[in-house]
């Protein structure tokens, strides 16, 4: 018979599994892009197409399973906010790609934990502790250290739209955190984030005078991969993982993200690392790590943990 300690560990082995594959996911999307830059896609045509096939693949999951995608009131207009603030970090990440490499620009954006802890501590939400303070340091450290590279050509430019990707991500983290959207669906509320960036696209490609679609096999095929690998399985395997290991852990797994993009990116598509460059990231990884560490739970005074 199998005992429980042996049941816990396979379950958390398993979403530790999930969560990394996420990773690996999320970490192919620069590379991915880049990829598709040099086939000829359009920064444009590629975000609409991502997100318009993950969304058909998505609605088609909810509906063959038949999950409530109906919210209420609170959690719509709350949605508003979270699908602003994802289309604002996914406009902007694609943007800093103009101007630094794929992989830079994600480990900027990854300052977003450290910004989080920042603004939760400043309004009372998170209790100040050296160790959150210290994330801070680390990760804005980690940041000037990449920016300031005397090897590294880096477009402040770029270096500018990545953070304030980290700013849109900490807006839809936010809003998923609101207590009226956490209430829903997490597929659901992917499907109406899928949506609204596939619509925001759309009128940006029409306003721009930019092709709808990647027609060229190759292309398309970009496009296919950006969309099930990147988008649909990379938020499949992460709600798997939050529900076998939960979001504090699957967090800590999560900070695989940004080195695995700077590895693809390398083997990839031959971005530039340099020493100092890689003693950044490492800072950046190193404040989210500390970010996402349980606090040590103190016996109460009856003797009970």
């Amino acid at each position: 018979m199998i005992s429980d300690n042996t049941t816990g560990k396979k379950t958390k082995l398993l979403g530790a599994l999930c969560v990394t594959i996420t990773s690996v996911c999320y970490g192919l999307v620069p590379s991915f892009s880049f990829i598709s830059f040099g086939l000829g896609v359009e920064t444009e045509t590629l975000l609409f197409n991502k997100f318009l096939y993950a969304a058909i693949i998505m609605w088609a999951f909810l509906l063959i399973r038949k999950i409530r995608f109906r919210f209420s009131r609170q959690a719509a207009l709350t949605m508003v906010v979270t699908c602003a603030g994802y289309i604002g970090m996914s406009t902007t990440l694609y943007i800093s790609f103009d101007y630094i490499s794929g992989s830079l620009a994600t480990i900027v954006s990854f300052t977003f934990p450290a910004m989080i802890v920042a603004i939760e501590m400043i309004t009372g939400r998170e209790r100040v502790r050296a160790a959150k303070i210290l994330a801070v340091i680390l990760s804005f450290g980690g940041l000037c250290l990449i920016v300031w590279d005397p090897d590294m050509k880096a477009n402040i430019i770029g270096i500018f739209f990545a953070f304030l990707a980290a700013v849109g991500y900490v807006i839809y983290l936010f809003g998923l955190s609101a207590e009226s959207v956490k209430k829903e669906n997490s597929f659901a509320v992917a499907g109406y984030v899928m949506t609204s960036a596939a619509a925001v696209n759309f009128v940006r490609c029409a306003l721009s005078g930019k092709p709808l679609f990647a027609t060229e096999p190759a292309q398309f095929g970009m496009m296919i991969l950006l969309s099930v690998v990147c988008v649909f399985l990379a938020i499949l395997f992460y709600a798997i993982g939050v529900r076998l290991i939960g979001p504090g852990n699957a967090a800590l797994v999560n900070t695989l993200e940004p080195v695995l993009a700077c590895i693809f990116g390398h083997f990839l598509v031959g971005d530039v690392l340099t020493w100092v460059m890689m003693i950044g990231s490492a800072l950046v990884v190193l404040a989210v790590l500390i970010t996402n560490l349980p606090e040590k739970r103190h016996p109460s005074s009856d003797g009970s943990s």
